[in-house]
């Protein structure tokens, strides 16, 4: 008799059952790595640099952003906070300073422990896509606008590379910040873990 775990029965092409697909789910590999900035100053055009290590033959499968006090825009248009991804710091090979707090005129709040998806399920955003609202299933305590998050290069490495992530608040001093942001980041590997 077949060993019921690995036995996955045919039940039509453009069909499974439940159990196979959360059988496959439970053999996903993936792998957490986290960083945490310094002090996120209120003084603007300051950037706030961290890095963290993308291992081979992986996918970025989600980044996850999470501030531990509130970080508020000044309230002029333009007052944005830009979030940056990339091989280099600073470069955006990845993402290119998309603003993550996106001021038009009204200040923008990004709340303490609001985890914000900046990648999720290997994929960008629209904009404002963070507002939860009674009609949205944004983030309670996510920033009300936000400029889409445009990925412009591949998330997949063959080998080990790393990535730098910045802030920085542009234009006019923020209202508040001085607060640490923590990152989250889950890697789907196509490979076999190393030992």
């Amino acid at each position: 008799m077949a060993n019921p775990v690995f036995e996955i029965r045919n039940t039509g092409r453009n069909s499974a059952r439940a159990g196979d697909v959360q059988e496959l789910a439970d053999h996903i590999c993936t792998s957490w790595a986290s960083t945490t900035t310094g002090t996120i100053a209120v003084t603007h055009s300051q950037n706030v640099d961290v890095s963290f290590t993308q291992p081979a033959d992986t996918i970025i499968r989600n980044l996850i952003a999470i501030p531990a006090g509130n970080i508020v825009t000044a309230g002029n248009s333009g007052d944005d906070v830009d979030f940056d991804l990339g091989t280099a710091a600073g470069g955006g090979q990845i993402i290119d300073e998309e603003a993550i707090l996106d001021d038009g005129g009204s200040a923008v709040t990004w709340t303490a422990n609001a985890p914000l998806y900046l990648i999720q399920n290997s994929h960008g955003h629209a904009a404002s896509q963070f507002v939860s609202t009674a009609t949205t299933a944004g983030v309670v305590g996510g920033p009300a606008t936000s400029e889409a998050i445009v990925i412009a290069s591949t998330l997949y490495t063959a080998s080990a590379r790393t990535l730098h992530v910045r802030l920085k608040a542009a234009q006019t001093n923020l209202a508040t910040a001085a607060t640490t942001v923590t990152f989250l980041v889950e890697f789907l590997h196509l490979g076999v873990l190393p030992d």
